[in-house]
């Protein structure tokens, strides 16, 4: 029994190679993410680098907690099982 995601939703990833949208906070916590990257990026003196940018959620607790939050745990244990291995995250930004 799916933990998260509804029948639609899981047979759409199959299909489709996607699911969205997974509401898994309140714009407030989305907000208050950007505002601790864009306090790194003050502390450092521009936007992150290259390094910086690859598996991000070991240099920072706060990206972290989003990698391992249990919203976004759930949905894709529903894809693909319990035996689930964070080996890369990645941040992609557009600078203005």
């Amino acid at each position: 029994m799916p933990k998260s995601l509804n029948a639609a939703q899981i047979d759409g990833f199959t299909r489709n190679g996607w699911v969205a949208p997974i509401r898994v906070m309140t714009e407030e916590r989305a907000l208050e993410l950007r505002d601790r990257l864009e306090a790194e990026e003050r502390r450092l003196g521009g936007p992150l680098d290259g390094n910086r940018r690859q598996k991000s959620h070991l240099l920072y607790s706060w990206l972290a907690d989003l990698v391992f939050h249990d919203l976004i745990l759930d949905a894709v244990e529903d894809l693909y099982g319990p035996d689930l291995l964070c080996w890369s995250s990645t941040l992609f930004m557009k600078e203005a």
